[in-house]
This record gives C-alpha cells, structure tokens and sequence, in this order.
C-alpha cells in the first residue's frame, strides 16, 4: 500500500513537473491571442482613417490606422495600445464616438498582429510605442497633445511610455499591477508568478508618471479583476480620476457609457 502511494506520489509530482515546463514554454500563447484576420479599413470609409507605415528600432514595418486631428482639437490625438486579442479593426467602433468628435487617433498595431511582421514580446511591443510616438512627432503632433489610451494588456506598455515623457493624459482601461500578478490569481495551482517573462511592471513605475492619469475598470471584470485597477489607482500620482464602474465587465464598458464621459473629462482637462 505505501509503495503504492509513494508510486502515484512520484507520477503527480512529475505530472505537475511537466504542466509548468509546458506552460512555461508555451506561456506567450496564453498571453498573445492576435488575430489572423487581415486589417480591412475599407469597412470603416466614412471615419477618415489612412493606411500609414511604421518603423522599429528593429527593423519592423508595421502596418497602422491613423486619422489628423481636426482643427478645434488643438492637435489632440490618441494613441491606443490595444488588449492581447484580435486586432485594431475591432476597435474601430469602440471609439467612433470620440473620432467623430474630432480627435486625432493612431490605432498602432502590434508586431505579430493584424498581418504585421514579427512575434509580440514585452520588449517588442516597447519598439512598437517608441516607433507610433515617432510617427506622430513626424506629423508634428507633440508629446504634449498625444493621449495616450492602455486597453488592458496595452496598460503595460502604455505606462511605461508615460514615464518617459509628459503627455496630454494617460488614459489606462481594466490595468493591472503586472502580468505576473494576473496569471497567478488565474493559475492559483501553479507558482506562476515566477514563471512569466513578459512581466509588463506596472505597480513599481506608476508613481514616475507627469501626466493626468485615468483608470477606468468594471467591477465585474472577470479577465483583470477590479481589485488590480484600484492597487493602479492607489498608486498612481496626481492629478488623477478613477472611474469604479458598477455592473461593467472587462470588454463591455463602450455599453456604460465610458466614450462619453471620457470626452467630458477631456473638454475638461482641455481647459
């Protein structure tokens, strides 16, 4: 009987050896869901978005959308970094409320996304942001006139861009305090934490931040619980605002309303 025990005692241990080496080297197919759909933008002919063409530091061209400003935004543009699924065509919708206001937009889209070369990283997307922010210098649009807009994963990399420079505001959707701490609350049975490469950090540089901050996330969020946007919003420096919004979940807040509140708060931050 004990030698029985001992022998299933031995398998489970390897099994569960074998699970997180699995894991472990698979872990960026559970991080990155890009979609092999081809970006489109003949569905979208009335909003005025380009086809435009980004370099990385790495040698990438990157295919994005980007749309001026008009004249009463005082050069205002958004700059989206999108969640870890699909790709920017999905996004479209989600913000036609605000390009209909007039606001300048560049959906970037990521390496390994939306027909883009490359395969997306933590460090890979970095390349991403620095290549839209140059793109918009390009165009003469400022730092200083740039919103800068983290939808989930995008957080990550959203803030991080925020501690390098002032930005008209930073707008952060559903963020989290890193990936790590994501996965782990998702893989309670695994010591995921230790296991994650592309970490995204967020919790340690969010108090470098100069620029407005908004964090917006569902309390019913069940993909990045609550509870993590509000360790951000703790954490992170003024000027700030945090909207808590009951009922929402993590891809729904476009049905609460957040587009039009968010463009009150930029009427008013303009101002």
């Amino acid at each position: 009987m004990t030698k029985t025990i001992l022998s299933l005692l031995s398998s489970c241990i390897v099994l569960y050896a074998l699970l997180i080496l699995v894991l472990f080297l698979l872990q960026r197919s559970f991080l990155y869901f890009p979609s092999n759909e081809k970006l489109d933008l003949s569905q979208y002919p009335a909003i005025g978005l380009q086809e435009v063409k980004l370099k990385t530091e790495d040698g990438l061209e990157l295919t994005a959308w980007f749309r001026r400003p008009n004249p009463s935004r005082d050069g205002n543009t958004f700059l989206l970094f999108h969640g870890n699924a699909g790709h920017i065509g999905h996004r479209v919708e989600k913000f036609r409320r605000i390009l209909e206001a007039g606001y300048g937009f560049l959906f970037l889209e990521y390496r390994g996304y939306g027909g883009n070369p490359g395969k997306p990283s933590e460090a890979g997307l970095s390349f991403d942001a620095r290549a839209a922010l140059d793109f918009l210098a390009s165009r003469k649009i400022p730092h200083e006139k740039v919103i800068l807009y983290g939808e989930s994963l995008g957080c990550g990399t959203a803030v991080k861009v925020a501690t390098e420079h002032h930005f008209f505001a930073v707008i952060l959707e559903a963020p989290y305090t890193s990936i790590a701490d994501v996965a782990q609350r998702h893989y309670w049975f695994l010591p995921a934490r230790w296991l994650v490469r592309d970490r995204y950090e967020t919790l340690g540089i969010i108090n470098m931040i100069t620029s407005p901050i908004v964090v917006m996330h569902g309390e019913q969020d069940d993909i990045i619980d609550v509870s993590f946007g509000k360790k951000v919003f703790d954490a992170a420096p003024e000027p700030k605002t945090s909207w808590f919004i009951k009922g929402a979940g993590h891809n729904n807040l476009k049905e609460f309303g957040f587009d039009i509140r968010l463009l009150n708060y930029l009427e008013e931050t303009r101002y």
